[in-house]
This record gives C-alpha cells, sequence and structure tokens, in this order.
C-alpha cells in the first residue's frame, strides 16, 4: 500500500490559531497561497507548541502559515531542485508519506488527490485537522476555498514515532485514506 494522504488522529479541539500580520503577501512565483513563516513567538503565543509535540519531527525546516487566493492546480509539494537543508530531501523520500500539514480553517473536501487513475476527494474529518501527504509523490490540488488557512510543515521526522503515528491514525481514519493505485 502506498499511502498519500491520511487524516492525522491529533486533538486540535481547543487549538486557537491567530497570527497578529493577516496581510496578503502574494509571491510572483506562487499566488495561490498568502504565506507567512511561523516564528518562534506565535509558536509560543499560540499553544502551536503543544500540537508541535504531538508530530514526530525531530526538526522542523519550514514552518509557514499558508492562506488560499486562488484554486489551486495539481503539483506535488517537495521536489528535488527545492532549496533544502543538507540530506533532508532525501530524508524526506525515505520517510514519505511524511508532509504534515493542518487546515485551521476552510472546507473539508476542498483538497483533491490524483490516485493515479483519477482525482479524488481528500476528505478531512473535522475541522481543524492534521492531515499527511505524501509530499513528494502525491499530486494533489485545492479547489477554490478562499481564505483556506493551513500551516504547512517540513523537516526532520522520527521514523518510529511517524510510523506509531501513521499505524494509529489508521485505525482511526482508514476510510478516509487515499492511496496510489
Amino acid at each position: 500500500m502506498s499511502l498519500l494522504f491520511l487524516p492525522i488522529d491529533i486533538d486540535l479541539t481547543d487549538f486557537k490559531f491567530i497570527i497578529s500580520d493577516r496581510s496578503v503577501q502574494l509571491k510572483e512565483y506562487n499566488p495561490y497561497w498568502s504565506s507567512t513563516p511561523i516564528d518562534h513567538e506565535t509558536v509560543m503565543h499560540n499553544g502551536l507548541d503543544k500540537v508541535l509535540e504531538k508530530l514526530p519531527f525531530i526538526k522542523i525546516t519550514t514552518l509557514t502559515h499558508k492562506i488560499q487566493q486562488l484554486k489551486v492546480g495539481g503539483h506535488v509539494d517537495v521536489y528535488p531542485s527545492m532549496t533544502f537543508e543538507e540530506g533532508e530531501y532525501e530524508h524526506i523520500k525515505s520517510n514519505e508519506p511524511c508532509g504534515y500539514r493542518i487546515v485551521l480553517n476552510g472546507k473539508n473536501n476542498s483538497l483533491k488527490i490524483n490516485n493515479g487513475k483519477t482525482w479524488v476527494d481528500a476528505l478531512l474529518p473535522t475541522i481543524p485537522c492534521c492531515y499527511l501527504l505524501d509530499s513528494t509523490k502525491a499530486i494533489h490540488s485545492v479547489e477554490d476555498d478562499y481564505n483556506r488557512e493551513t500551516i504547512y510543515l517540513r523537516g526532520f521526522i522520527d521514523g518510529s514515532r511517524h510510523k506509531n503515528l501513521i499505524d494509529i491514525s489508521l485505525q482511526k481514519y482508514k476510510e478516509y485514506a487515499v492511496t496510489l493505485l
């Protein structure tokens, strides 16, 4: 089974993320999202540190708050020509799926994944919700969900904790899982 997408079983019921600067910062090469790096102070002020403790990261290299501006066409999140820390791309590839994302606000059915044969809905059981994506193989798109808010994470993970979290999440959310056909 090649897992492309899975909601992650962590409790976000009481998590309220607030970022002070919500101004749109469109980048010419990526007009789909307004992206703001999340600094340490914001992590601590919002209780994001408690959420991050539940995820299997050894080191987070990218932590970004994104607000959707436009419909996003099919793409993968991580590819070899991006800028990485030494060994990061190889680490990600060897631990896929390991693209953790947290949807803070938006529709539960706007993420679409190509399973190798067709596009399918990648449904979220609740909002907010953490999910896992194969960031190097899962071709995905996001329907028009203006102001959808997502926290994007990338980095080095603890393989054992990661596998355990996937196993627990598959028990709870197996019907939501999307696999490569």
